[in-house]
């Protein structure tokens, strides 16, 4: 059931899926510290004293995608309720494009036998498509890479950027594509585009500014661009989606480095050993 941690994972960054009431942070809380029983308990029943409250079948969908991913002989009957939950989600409240995305989702990953099905996926970008041409065409983007088929996803997001040249979801997209096979000249020009762009959640300009400062990281150039860039980026409301502060700090103390400023970076650095965060700190070990 591991392709339920894509769909958890998906779910829980979806904006305003815990804003904090008291019955969303119990289950925040519940499942942050893996006490899966308790969160199952309170959001049953809290689909039961509000069934027609499409958030909260939207996060009871979530709790039983943690239960399936953490279940073996009940694993099938946790996904089911997983499925139904999204579904009743989308059916309450059937114009939102963050619960027709966690729907998508499971239909997308999911094994036929867990309830995935292609057909089902394909009627949710057009759903999707009708209520934001963008996301939709995005959703295709991403049904696109799930079968494996990079260049459709690539002719596809060059079609939606020529349609929509301000657009910083597309313009952060293809960075990510330019960074990833090494031409970092057009990933500079492209977040550079994006931090000054438009987005629907306004999350894509934020964080073009951290791809920037990672960009000169790893291309050795633009080093007070990148720097400028993470600082903004460390001064801005950061989306849950985004990468930590102590990420951002990670490379400004490398570009800092890079520079010759060696005293500030080490700075950085010592601070950061603190943090717990596995990856950070073998990246930290591996670098310094």
């Amino acid at each position: 059931m591991k392709w339920l941690v894509l769909v958890l994972t998906a779910a829980l960054f979806l904006p305003g899926a815990y804003a904090g009431e008291s019955t969303k942070q119990i289950i925040q809380n519940h499942l942050s510290e893996q006490r899966l029983d308790d969160a199952e308990d309170t959001v049953e029943d809290w689909v039961k004293n509000e069934p027609e409250n499409a958030e909260a079948w939207h996060i009871r969908g979530i709790v039983m995608a943690q239960q399936a991913q953490d279940s073996f002989f009940s694993a099938l009957s946790y996904a089911g309720k997983s499925v139904d939950s999204f579904e009743k989600a989308v059916e309450l409240e059937p114009g939102s494009l963050e619960y027709r995305t966690a729907l998508l989702q499971f239909y997308m990953m999911a094994p036929s036998i867990a309830g995935g099905d292609d057909e089902k996926a394909l009627a949710q970008i057009e759903a999707i498509k009708e209520i934001d041409t963008v996301e939709g065409a995005f959703a295709r983007v991403k049904y696109l890479q799930h079968h494996e088929k990079e260049e459709q996803a690539r002719t596809l997001v060059n079609e939606i950027l020529a349609e929509h040249p301000n657009n910083a979801d597309v313009l952060v997209y293809l960075g990510f594509q330019e960074q990833k096979d090494g031409n970092y000249e057009k990933a500079f020009s492209l977040f550079e585009q994006a931090a000054e762009g438009e987005s629907r959640k306004g999350e894509a300009p934020v964080m073009a500014l951290y791809q920037f400062g990672k960009t000169s990281v790893l291309a050795e150039e633009q080093l007070d661009k990148g720097i400028e860039a993470l600082q903004q980026y460390l001064d801005a409301e950061l989306p849950d989606s985004a990468p930590k502060a102590h990420w951002a700090n990670f490379r400004l103390a490398q570009l800092l480095a890079l520079k010759g400023n060696d005293e500030e970076s080490q700075q950085l650095i010592a601070s950061l050993k603190k943090v717990d965060d596995k990856e950070l700190q073998k990246q930290l070990s591996s670098w310094n």
